[in-house]
């Protein structure tokens, strides 16, 4: 003979089944004392065991409820404007005045570039045609403070009526000379190299740089005439000095 039980132990409810047998009374027996066994009348009636520390609905709810959404301002319809009409036409004007504008400028910055092209190209013609009249006067030309001229000259007289030749107006001083320009590591045919004792400032002697090592000067000294000459050897031979090289014009040498 089959039976039908039901138990309950904590919040569990189960349903045996049991038979005949000393088997299965015996694991009746097994179950614990607080294991009640109920009738079929009596399940429904059996209250549905008791949660600990329910979880309330308000602490879910509480605090301020954040919301997603996006938040713009008005709405921008872009519409093109009918072909033809007075929207439409004053577009049309709009794009073409900007791209006029921008051939415009394009073309001015082409027109600039080619200026600049240009004026380096005359400047240097000019200068090397200066530097070449002035090596006319080597070995020729003395050495005389103050002078500006091939017929006597210093060496920042020489400078001087070299750069004339470009419309370039120096002062006729060493130390301003070495100033008038941008200062520049690797010298090109031209520049003016300056030569300036240790914790000075001021040079004492400038010439035009010619080549590698190579310048053109008016000599340094009284009794001294226009020579080419190497910079480093004129350098040592007047003692500590500083040798600086300052461009005045860009040129393609």
């Amino acid at each position: 003979m089959k039976r039908k039980s039901f138990i309950t132990a904590g919040a569990m409810t189960a349903l045996v089944i049991t038979t005949g047998t000393s088997a299965a009374f015996a694991l009746a027996e097994a179950v614990p004392e607080q294991i009640q066994e109920v009738t079929k009348e009596q399940l429904v009636t059996i209250p549905a065991p008791k949660i600990v520390n329910p979880v309330q609905v308000t602490d879910i709810l509480s605090g301020p409820v954040k919301v997603s959404s996006v938040v713009g301002g008005p709405v921008i319809r872009i519409e093109t404007p009918e072909i033809g009409s007075i929207d439409w036409m004053a577009q049309e004007k709009a794009r073409q005045d900007k791209l006029e504008s921008d051939a415009e400028r394009k073309q001015a910055e082409l027109e600039a570039e080619i200026a600049r092209l240009e004026k380096i190209a005359n400047d240097t013609k000019n200068l090397n045609t200066a530097i070449a009249r002035t090596k006319n006067y080597v070995g020729k030309t003395w050495y005389a403070l103050g002078g500006s001229t091939p017929d006597a000259w210093d060496c920042s007289g020489l400078v001087l009526w070299t750069y004339a030749h470009l419309g370039i107006n120096l002062y006729h001083s060493a130390s301003a000379q070495k100033e008038a320009g941008t200062f520049v590591d690797e010298p090109k045919i031209g520049d003016i190299v300056a030569f300036t004792y240790k914790g000075s400032s001021g040079a004492f002697h400038t010439a035009i740089y010619t080549g590698p090592d190579e310048m053109l000067h008016s000599g340094g000294k009284r009794g001294d005439k226009t020579e080419i000459t190497s910079i480093s050897k004129w350098g040592k031979g007047n003692g500590d000095v500083v040798i600086t090289y300052t461009r005045i014009v860009e040129t393609n040498n």
